[in-house]
């Protein structure tokens, strides 16, 4: 057991150390892109359908908030297990420092099932912008032509009449790519979807940034009651 114990009490300490770096981050990218729906309209607005199959913008802060997810979901359970492996003896006198670290857990517990939840509904946006666009997307048709030809040699040889029939076959493939037939609502919801999912992914990020915040905000003063929970003041 003391193993498993020194384990968590080093990755709980890895993830303390790298939340606050990982929290400015965040901050600094949400701080120099604030929302804006008409600015992020005029933004995505399409006019090469063609050119128009993904969004690199959406894309980017995708890869952010997938990445943010996982380092938050993982740091949240490793912390939830780290609290409860340090939960003291119940005992006389001392009940209150078991309640305060199992509320600590607690909390990184709720804030995991949050993130797991906001990670599972991601891929989502893939889904629903690649039927959205599949409804606009110009089409290509192949077609192919095939033709046979027969003829018949003749021939005299010594004086006798030869005949050779000779067959040749042929084919030809043309590929076409022509517009679709869009209308400007199809289009238009293509557009709405990319700036719906810019800005659910980030207010995931923010809640992410939040989470960060108020769990170091917490765990920081529960280990500053040294009198309260002395266990958390120190190793676990």
């Amino acid at each position: 057991m003391d193993a498993i114990r020194e384990k968590y009490n080093t990755e709980a300490g890895n993830a303390k150390a790298a939340i606050p770096e990982r929290f400015l981050k965040l901050d600094a990218l949400l701080s120099a892109n604030p929302p804006d729906v008409a600015a992020l309209s005029a933004q995505f607005a399409i006019t090469d359908v063609a050119a128009a199959a993904d969004n690199s913008t959406v894309g980017a802060l995708m890869s952010t908030t997938t990445s943010e997810l996982f380092f938050a979901t993982s740091a949240m359970s490793v912390l939830e297990t780290w609290l409860k492996l340090c939960v003291p003896a119940i005992e006389d006198g001392n009940n209150f420092g078991v309640g305060i670290v199992m509320e600590a857990a607690k909390m990184c517990s709720d804030a995991r099932g949050e993130l797991e939840k906001l990670q599972a509904s991601v891929p989502d946006y893939y889904k629903e912008r690649g039927a959205a666009y599949a409804a606009i997307a110009p089409k290509t048709t192949t077609s192919t032509t095939e033709s046979t030809s027969k003829a018949d040699d003749k021939s005299t040889k010594d004086g006798t009449l030869e005949a050779t029939a000779k067959e040749g076959a042929s084919s030809s493939s043309e590929t076409k790519t022509t517009g679709g037939t869009a209308s400007p609502d199809q289009i238009s919801h293509v557009v709405a979807l990319d700036v719906m999912w810019y800005l659910k992914l980030y207010a995931a990020c923010d809640r992410v940034r939040s989470l960060y915040a108020a769990v170091c905000d917490f765990l920081e003063k529960v280990r500053r009651c040294r009198d309260c929970v002395p266990v958390l003041s120190g190793p676990c």
